[in-house]
């Protein structure tokens, strides 16, 4: 009798030792589920902030900076252009040695609209380095973007327009921020500690 009572007390304690088993493996399990978590949106803020400065990164480039300003200087008479009229041609002719840096600034932005599309750069942080100089510029070329949207299956700058859309819409919402100087004029650094 006493030797059935010994294997029915180790018989305890191996159902005790199997219960805080699985009760640790749960708490390890669900400890690295958070921990991964955590290492997903830091991956992800570390992610965010390369794009930022590689976007900001296109203001220190000469052909980037020739090309927007001429963009944002531009005085083009869109009467020129006419159904019978390369629209490509018109402009070559128009902004002359700086047409390449234009295109520069043009494929810029499709290339940030294919980018916040796939999610792969974040929007917020597009919006807030260039949606001023990147509406400027979409309105300074609408005369041509405008009809590629009446044309069925014309693809020519369809992610500027995308991102056109997306930004007016962002606007439209009330989520835009007005500009920075006044959005934010009560800001402070934090103090060094």
């Amino acid at each position: 009798m006493f030797k059935i009572k010994t294997d029915l007390c180790d018989f305890m304690d191996l159902q005790t030792a199997a219960s805080w088993a699985e009760i640790l493996g749960l708490v390890t399990i669900l400890g690295a589920a958070i921990y991964s978590w955590f290492q997903i949106r830091e991956l992800r803020r570390s992610r965010d902030s390369t794009t930022a400065m590689n976007l900001a990164a296109n203001f220190q480039s000469q052909d980037f900076v020739v090309g927007l300003t001429t963009i944002l200087n531009m005085e083009f008479d869109s009467s020129k252009i006419d159904d019978s009229s390369n629209e490509v041609e018109v402009l070559k002719k128009h902004f002359g040695e700086d047409w390449p840096k234009v295109m520069v600034v043009l494929t810029t932005w499709e290339s940030i609209g294919v980018l916040v599309h796939r999610g792969e750069m974040d929007f917020h942080a597009f919006y807030d380095l260039f949606s001023g100089v990147f509406v400027r510029t979409y309105e300074a070329f609408s005369f041509i973007l405008e009809p590629i949207r009446d044309k069925d299956g014309n693809k020519e700058m369809e992610w500027v327009i995308w991102l056109y859309d997306r930004v007016k819409e962002y606007e439209k919402q009330g989520s835009g921020t007005p500009p920075a100087h006044i959005a934010f004029k009560d800001w402070k650094p934090r103090k060094r500690s």
